[in-house]
């Protein structure tokens, strides 16, 4: 199935245009850009979710501005390692014996922390503030390279962060299977096999399974596995409610706590939120 999930932080993912202010810090205009390409990446419909502009640009400007601080930094050190050495070779130049010596090392850390806000223009309201930290851990000994340079370990780190600053703001869409409940534990004998008709029809014919399991439903009410197969149909046919009813129904039927049924409840709550914040920018 492909499913457009809602934004951890809807305010900001219900704003249609955007606009990405100047970002404090040596490293700041890198991540600022580096967020602009990642929203401009498009969405299920084939555009990006935001509207870019300019934050003070002519005309009437964006409906949030999107503005940061960022602060990094590198720090190498000193210190005594060990490794194995060959210390003592045969006439071969064949090592016969291996010892641990002490060698001098090098540890780089390199640091990236960001603070970022969206502000929503209409009244003020901050919509989005968060910070992102990223660390990257790096050594190696005498007679070695480092395994990467400075820019390039911040540049990975500032990729890294817009990656997720996308998937705070916008809604994600994702390709995912969920496998149907096989279990006919406490199912009536003359509806196993049935049942295990209809698990199998789901590979060529998934229409039919349902309206099987629709039948079914009505003889063996309440049976977890048949409940949260008809949930897993309204998925598929992106009924959400019905498929959030159902799961909700099977939740319990099928033990306390989490189980597939309260994840595909959760799941199917997400998938919800996404079209009434599509509704929402709409109007």
């Amino acid at each position: 199935m492909t499913g457009k999930f809602a934004a951890a932080h809807r305010e900001a993912a219900v704003l249609r245009s955007l606009g990405i202010d100047r970002f404090s810090g040596r490293d700041g205009r890198a991540l600022e850009m580096a967020i602009e390409r990642a929203l401009s990446q498009p969405d299920i419909d084939g555009r990006p979710h935001f509207q870019l502009i300019g934050a003070f640009g002519a005309g009437p400007g964006p409906e949030g501005v999107l503005g940061g601080a960022v602060t990094s930094g590198v720090q190498e050190n000193k210190y005594k390692g060990k490794e194995k050495q060959c210390v003592e070779r045969g006439a071969d130049d064949k090592c016969l014996r291996e010892a641990e010596v002490e060698t001098d090392c090098i540890r780089r850390v390199v640091n990236l922390s960001a603070d970022l806000r969206l502000e929503r223009r209409s009244d003020g309201r901050i919509v989005y503030s968060v910070e992102k930290t990223r660390r990257d851990e790096s050594s190696w000994c005498r007679g070695k390279n480092p395994p990467g340079t400075v820019e390039e370990a911040m540049r990975g780190m500032v990729m890294d962060v817009a990656g997720e600053v996308r998937r705070d703001i916008a809604p994600r869409v994702e390709d995912y299977s969920i496998r149907f409940r096989e279990s006919t534990r406490g199912l009536p004998k003359a509806l196993e096999r049935p049942f295990k008709e209809a698990v199998k029809q789901t590979q060529r014919d998934l229409r039919a399974a349902c309206t099987a399991w629709t039948a079914m439903d009505g003889q063996a009410t309440n049976h977890p596995s048949v409940v949260f197969d008809l949930g897993l149909c309204a998925e598929a046919e992106r009924a959400y409610a019905a498929a959030l009813e159902l799961y909700r129904r099977a939740a319990p039927l099928i033990s306390r706590g989490s189980n597939e049924a309260t994840i595909g409840a959760d799941r199917v709550a997400s998938l919800i939120a996404a079209q009434e914040d599509d509704a929402a920018r709409g109007r």
